[in-house]
């Protein structure tokens, strides 16, 4: 009885298997059963999905956080005054940590918007030395330092991080920073912005998504054309277009690609060529978003060549670590053939999360206007 049972169970099993391979899933006949539970881990991924979108970045989802500081001199010759425009999200309340000798004597703070405005005067009992520092107490991505000590102006970019920014105010009058600082500090802001961009990473997770090996090569290279091509041109002035406009498009560009690669049946070489065209046109979008961010870190006119391509070299590097980890973790997911429920929950997921940037944007920049 047992043993007829156990048969008719292992007929009905395999009338009930179903094909789901293709170049793009790679995988193998799956029973119904098992579909049934791995289509409750998609749902289950595509529910996380959403959730992180809708939580990791509430003003917008390019969550580059900016800070802008400047020094002056006071009315005394070691007087100083000092000013600080932060998010308002990394305002934790804590003053600055002035340079040996320097004692703070007023503090103002003013909420401007979504920002927070400082305004703080401090002496000291000597003059600025080349190794005297300010250490800010806020956690940002990146800053832009404008100082006008001894009569000579200058202006420089600075990188963040979890313990804030230290601002070499000594030798922000020291003159030319050499070249090897200039890259460093640029590729740095470059790597970080992708990596804080989960726009632009989404837009690059559903590219790989939608091909692999030299196709994806290939989508990748369009969009690292498309980028660099309107970063270029924007960060030199030489086209103007509102920001708010094109990260809404921005967002409604992740939508599209997500919706490309839940529809697309086969590889061919007619869609793929089709891709490319898109691709392309949307890199010139993202572009536009990165040249806002490096617009946002000051660089000075005598630095602005180098910090375009050490910058954008920061965005590739960035992408190139970011798509060599999605196709090893999706290598793994094909081994224990997961790849297919995951891969449509997760463009299910940020397709979702595409359309909620899109209207975001869109709300925000009708209620500014």
């Amino acid at each position: 009885m047992m043993s007829m049972s156990k048969s008719r169970i292992e007929a009905i099993l395999e009338r009930t298997h179903f094909t789901v391979g293709s170049e793009i899933t790679g995988m193998k006949e799956i029973p119904v059963m098992a579909r049934s539970g791995l289509f409750r881990i998609g749902a289950a991924l595509a529910l996380l999905l959403f959730a992180v979108g809708l939580f990791s970045a509430p003003a917008r989802a390019d969550i580059f956080r900016a800070a802008e500081f400047t020094l002056v001199n006071g009315q005394e010759a070691t007087s100083f005054e000092f000013t600080a425009s932060i998010p308002y999200t990394s305002d934790n309340g804590q003053a600055p940590v002035w340079p040996d000798g320097c004692t703070q004597t007023s503090t103002a703070r003013h909420l401007i918007g979504t920002r927070v405005q400082y305004a703080y005067s401090f002496r000291c009992d000597h003059m600025l030395r080349t190794t005297d520092q300010i250490q800010t107490p806020w956690q940002v991505d990146g800053a832009s330092f404008i100082s006008n000590v001894m009569g000579v102006q200058n202006s420089r970019s600075l990188t963040g991080g979890e313990e804030g920014v230290t601002i070499p105010v000594g030798n922000a009058f020291s003159g030319a920073r050499p070249l090897a600082e200039i890259g460093y500090d640029y590729l740095v802001q470059g790597v970080l912005h992708i990596w804080m961009g989960w726009d632009h990473l989404a837009f690059v997770l559903c590219l790989c998504m939608i091909a692999g090996g030299r196709k994806l090569l290939g989508l990748i290279t369009a969009f690292t054309i498309g980028h660099s091509v309107s970063l270029a041109l924007a960060f030199f002035e030489l086209v103007h277009i509102p920001v708010p406009p094109v990260e809404a498009i921005i967002a409604l560009s992740i939508a599209f690609m997500a919706r490309e690669a839940l529809t697309l049946k086969e590889e061919d070489d007619r869609a793929f060529h089709r891709q490319m065209a898109i691709v392309v046109a949307f890199g010139l979008l993202h572009g536009l978003g990165f040249a806002s961010a490096l617009g946002e870190l000051g660089v000075q006119s005598a630095e602005r060549v180098p910090a375009l391509i050490f910058f954008n070299l920061g965005v590739e590097t960035g992408q190139i670590i970011f798509v060599g980890g999605i196709t090893l973790l999706m290598a793994m997911l094909r081994s224990v053939s997961l790849a297919t429920p995951v891969r449509a929950a997760a463009m299910y997921g940020v397709g979702i999360i595409g359309c909620f940037w899109m209207v975001e944007r869109i709300i925000g920049f009708s209620v500014q206007a």
